[in-house]
């Protein structure tokens, strides 16, 4: 619990901070490719839209960062 907060603000930091400190997070492989190591991921297909509009509302409504998206590269646009 966070101390000094009230419940709804609680829950806005909870969840700003589980877009920024997992879901936002990406890194790069040995290769160079950058990925999301932590997903979240839907195996019904009637709710993966929804599911979708969800999280980005939440991301929203929490004031979450946008998550990380890498410049394209030179080598990119090349392909």
């Amino acid at each position: 619990m966070l101390m000094g907060y009230n419940m709804e603000d609680e829950l806005r930091i909870c969840v700003r901070d589980f877009f920024n400190d997992y879901l936002n997070i990406r890194e790069e492989s040995d290769s160079g490719r950058v990925f999301a190591p932590i997903t979240i991921s839907c195996a019904r297909c009637m709710k993966m839209e929804s599911l979708g509009i969800l999280l980005d509302r939440m991301r929203v409504l929490s004031g979450a960062d946008l998550p990380y998206e890498p410049e394209e590269t030179n080598e990119d646009r090349n392909q």
